[in-house]
């Protein structure tokens, strides 16, 4: 049974989606059911196949022999989304239209969050093209997360669709302290729109695929069993289920709506920038994320982002071996990259050099290419360290001229670790989130709401003053 712990992720999401209020208010205990809504739905057969119908769950492919994935040229991505829009969206019902309207009270907010999802809503919508599913669930990761591969704590859901971890493990996902599948933007996308599918393919109607992602499989078989017979629209809206689940299929609805006529809610759609188009890079060997930045001449900070399955700055050897880049930085990537065979990359790491030493000397002591050792640490062939420097090295060639430093690694949750900075005053620009805000001064969200006391509900503005840091 999938179980998506929908009200801890309602809470979270409440929590690190501030710039949506519609994502951020929690539901009511007393809601009612979703209306019917003007546009009425043909009646559904719902009658369950026998027990031993059993609908195979879409497995997650095989990682290790997938070529990279090639971008598709052409058409925005949203033009390709509403040409598959299967749902009645606005018109459904008029707790739908509250929740267009919510979501889109900051159009520029709005608009920005979209721009930051495009590099993995255009990574769902390829999937769900091939499976020819509806185009309003390349929308469910905005409404779960936002897009965000949120790291989760202790057995709490995760990743941009939040999996709890016995969901993720069923659906072939690896989940261990070195690699987290459901952080893995490409491999839980493939996993979750399978699992879409399934539901599909079982229950035959899109509205009930979306209350059993949010509700359960288990949980939805149940109560069509006591309602075996057709049933319409009115009726399914009144099944009973939890209203927050009810309320979930109104968001994603809201969000289809608003995605087919922006400009009635005053919203202009973001359309991708090259660098956003990403493409799944098969490896040999594993490779330290920080290495593998420079490799692709991509910022660190975004190449741990599209690849936050890894854990560790160092890839494990039994994680999927893939990377997520850039399309436009792919080529360069894989030139750097097989320059040198698939151990040394595996053994690469940070040393402090006990000495002075240059970039020169340290590549013929490596024997690699002297570009390599300039591109891994983002500096010139002619370039000389000073003693105490931390450079990026083969581990046999670092363990005779430097010493470890401590490796760092990807936060299991923002701030966490981090001491507490001193104090300053930040001016809140479109787009900011307290999630990235967070991460960027390297303290907890909790703490920027109570320096700053920001109720759960509360919106960030552009132009607001936000302190980050304790006051003295």
């Amino acid at each position: 049974m999938v179980k998506f712990a929908r009200i801890w992720r309602h809470g979270l999401v409440a929590t690190l989606a501030v710039t949506l209020a519609a994502c951020a208010s929690a539901p009511h205990r007393d809601l009612v059911a979703v209306e019917a809504g003007s546009m009425p739905m043909p009646p559904l057969d719902l009658r369950l196949a026998p027990e031993d119908s059993k609908v195979p769950l879409a497995p997650v492919p095989d990682v290790t022999s997938t070529p990279a994935l090639a971008v598709r040229p052409g058409n925005s991505p949203w033009e390709r989304l509403r040409t598959r829009l299967s749902m009645p969206g606005c018109e459904y019902s008029p707790q739908v239209q509250r929740w267009a309207r919510t979501y889109t009270q900051g159009p520029d907010r709005f608009a920005a969050t979209l721009k930051r999802s495009l590099p993995f809503l255009m990574l769902v919508l390829d999937e769900l093209e091939r499976q020819d599913l509806p185009g309003e669930f390349a929308l469910l990761p905005y409404l779960e997360s936002h897009y965000e591969p949120i790291p989760a704590r202790g057995d709490t859901p995760a990743g941009m669709w939040q999996m709890v971890p016995g969901t993720a493990r069923s659906m072939g996902l690896k989940v261990s302290p070195s690699y987290d599948g459901r952080l893995d933007p490409w491999a839980s996308s493939m996993a979750a729109v399978g699992l879409l599918k399934k539901y599909q393919d079982q229950f035959g109607d899109w509205r009930l695929v979306d209350m059993a992602f949010n509700a359960g499989e288990q949980r939805v078989r149940q109560l069509l069993r006591k309602n075996a017979e057709t049933l319409s629209s009115d009726q399914l809206a009144k099944l009973k289920l939890s209203p927050i689940t009810h309320e979930h299929l109104a968001k994603l609805l809201a969000l289809g709506c608003v995605v087919n006529d922006p400009a009635r809610f005053g919203v202009t759609l973001p359309e991708p920038e090259p660098d956003d188009h990403l493409v799944r890079v098969p490896l040999s060997a594993p490779i330290d994320i920080r290495v593998a930045a420079r490799l692709a001449d991509v910022e660190e900070n975004v190449l741990k982002r599209y690849n936050a399955g890894h854990r560790q700055s160092r890839m494990a050897s039994d994680a999927p071996m893939h990377l997520l880049l850039p399309q436009t930085a792919a080529a360069t990537f894989q030139q750097r990259y097989e320059q040198l065979s698939p151990a040394a990359w595996s053994t690469w790491e940070a040393v402090k050099l006990r000495e002075p030493r240059g970039v020169s000397e340290l590549a013929g002591q490596a024997a690699v290419p002297i570009d390599l050792v300039s591109i891994a640490n983002g500096v010139d062939t002619s370039r000389d360290f000073a003693a105490g420097a931390t450079v990026f090295l083969p581990s046999a060639l670092g363990r005779s001229v430097g010493t470890a430093p401590p490796a760092p690694s990807i936060p299991l949750a923002p701030g966490a670790t981090e001491p507490t900075p001193e104090q300053q005053t930040i001016v809140i620009r479109s787009g900011d989130t307290l999630w990235d805000l967070a991460k960027k001064h390297k303290v907890s969200i909790g703490d920027l709401k109570r320096w700053n006391r920001l109720g759960e509900r509360e919106s960030l503005k552009p132009g607001q003053k936000l302190r980050v840091g304790a006051s003295d």
